[in-house]
C-alpha cells in the first residue's frame, strides 16, 4: 500500500499570499505615517520660517566666545559670512551717539615755568560746553599752568586761555583761542541719575589714549570724598577711570554730560584689600553754577578769599623737625591779607591756631569760613612768629 501524500489546496497557497502582501502594505504605510511625525535629521536646508529658540555659545580659537547663527536669520542680530563664522551687527543708535559725545571732548596738555623756561608738566581731558569754545575740566589739571593746549577728536589743536577756577569743586573752565564753531555736549541733569544706571566715561586715558571710551553704571550717588584735603560730594562709578580722565566727561544713555570726572581710588587699603573700579565725578547740577560764574565774572561769586598766592616749602627750628608749610609768594593788593599785614615770604603755619601744612590745606581751611569771618593767621617772618587778624571778604575781581 503506498503512503499517501499530504496536499496543500492551491485556494490556501493563494490566500497566504495574499495575506503576507496585505501585511508588507501595511508596514511600508505606517513607516511613512511615522515619518511625518519625526524629525528631519538629514543635511537639507532649516526652513527660515522655523522659530529660533537660542543661541549656542563656543569658544573660538581665540579666547573670544563666538556666536553661532540660530535658524531664524531674519530673527538673529548675526550675518553668515563664507567661512561659517558670524558677525555681530553694532548697536547703530548707542555707536553714534558716543561718536557724537566724543566730538565734544578734548585731551589737555599743560606747560609750567621752570625758571625762565616751559616745561611739559601733565595732561587731562576736558569737554566743550558752548559752540565758541568754553571747556569745563578740573581745576587740578591746570592750575598753576603756564600754557594751555588742547586736541580735538578730529586732529585739530588749539591753544585755551584760562577763564577761572574753583579749588572747592574742582572745576576750571578754559576757552579755546580760535573764531570757530565747536561741537558742544548737552548739558544734562545728574538729580535724575540711579543707581545701577549705565554710563560712559570719555576721557585722555593715561594722558596718552585720547578720547578712550568706558564704559560703566552709576554705583552711588552723593558720595563724601575727601580729594587733596577738600570734601566734596561726588557721583561713583564703575566705568575704568585711569591718570589721565580728569577733566573729562561723564555721558549718560541720551548722550547728555551729567558729570565732570575729577577721582579714582586704587592700590589697596591700610587692611591691604585691593581696590577696583572706584571712579568720581562732580555731578553736572553741582558744576553747572559754578561753571556759570566763572564764565560770567572769572572766579566764584559768594565765596570768602584770603588774597594770597603760596607755595609749599620744608621749614622747621632744628635739624629733625622740619614740616610742610605754605610760603607766600605774592600778596593781592587791597585784598583781606594786605589790608592785615601779611608780606611776601611770609610762613603760615596756622589759622585760629589750627596747624596748615599745605597750599592745599590753606584754600581748604578758608572756604570753611563765612564772607565777614575775622580769623587769625599765625605767621612766621625770619625769626619771628606774628598772629594777624584778618576779615575775609568775597572776591569781586579775576
Amino acid at each position: 500500500m503506498e503512503n499517501e501524500k499530504f496536499r496543500i489546496p492551491a485556494g490556501a497557497i493563494i490566500a497566504c499570499v495574499l495575506i503576507m502582501l496585505l501585511l508588507l502594505a501595511a508596514i511600508f504605510g505606517l513607516g511613512g505615517w511615522l515619518k511625518g511625525f519625526l524629525p528631519d535629521r538629514g543635511a537639507g536646508p532649516v526652513p527660515t520660517s522655523a522659530p529660533a529658540e537660542t543661541q549656542t555659545v563656543t569658544d573660538a580659537p581665540s579666547g573670544q566666545p563666538t556666536v553661532q547663527p540660530t535658524a531664524d536669520a531674519t530673527a538673529s542680530p548675526s550675518s553668515s559670512l563664507v567661512d561659517g563664522s558670524t558677525q555681530v551687527s553694532p548697536d547703530t543708535e548707542k555707536t553714534e551717539m558716543i561718536a557724537k559725545c566724543m566730538s565734544a571732548v578734548v585731551s589737555i596738555d599743560i606747560t609750567m615755568m621752570n625758571g625762565t623756561e616751559e616745561v611739559e608738566a601733565g595732561s587731562g581731558s576736558g569737554v566743550i560746553i558752548t559752540k565758541d569754545g568754553y571747556i569745563a575740566t578740573c581745576n587740578h589739571v591746570v592750575e598753576g599752568a603756564a600754557s594751555v593746549y588742547v586736541f580735538l577728536n578730529d586732529g585739530s589743536q588749539y591753544k585755551a586761555e584760562l577763564i577761572g577756577n574753583d579749588s572747592v569743586t574742582d572745576i576750571a573752565v578754559i576757552k579755546i583761542t580760535d573764531d570757530r564753531e565747536f561741537p558742544f555736549a548737552a548739558l544734562g541733569s545728574s538729580s535724575t541719575l540711579m543707581v545701577g544706571e549705565d554710563v560712559y566715561v570719555i576721557g585722555n586715558a593715561l594722558g596718552q589714549l585720547s578720547n578712550t571710551v568706558t564704559e560703566g553704571i552709576i554705583s552711588g550717588l552723593d558720595r563724601d570724598i575727601e580729594v587733596d584735603g577738600q570734601s566734596m560730594t561726588l557721583l561713583q562709578t564703575s566705568a575704568a577711570i585711569n591718570s589721565g580722565n580728569s577733566g573729562g566727561a561723564m555721558f549718560r544713555a541720551d548722550g547728555t554730560l551729567v558729570g565732570i570726572v575729577n577721582a579714582k581710588s586704587s592700590g589697596t587699603t591700610s587692611g591691604g584689600a585691593t581696590i577696583e573700579g572706584l571712579g568720581f565725578a562732580v555731578p553736572i547740577d553741582l558744576a553747572k553754577p559754578i561753571i556759570t560764574d566763572i564764565m560770567d565774572y572769572g572766579f566764584v561769586t559768594g565765596r570768602p578769599y584770603l588774597g594770597v598766592s603760596t607755595k609749599n616749602i620744608s621749614y622747621g627750628y632744628g635739624m629733625f623737625s622740619y614740616y610742610t608749610y605754605p610760603q607766600v609768594v605774592s600778596v593781592i593788593e587791597g585784598s583781606p591779607a594786605a589790608l592785615a599785614g601779611i608780606q611776601e615770604n611770609d610762613i603760615i603755619i596756622a589759622i585760629n591756631g589750627e596747624a596748615v601744612n599745605s597750599s592745599t590745606q590753606l584754600r581748604v581751611m578758608v572756604n570753611t569760613f563765612a564772607i565777614g569771618d575775622e580769623i587769625t593767621v599765625t605767621v612766621q617772618r625770619g625769626n619771628n612768629t606774628y598772629d594777624l587778624k584778618v576779615t575775609l571778604q568775597e572776591k569781586t575781581f579775576k
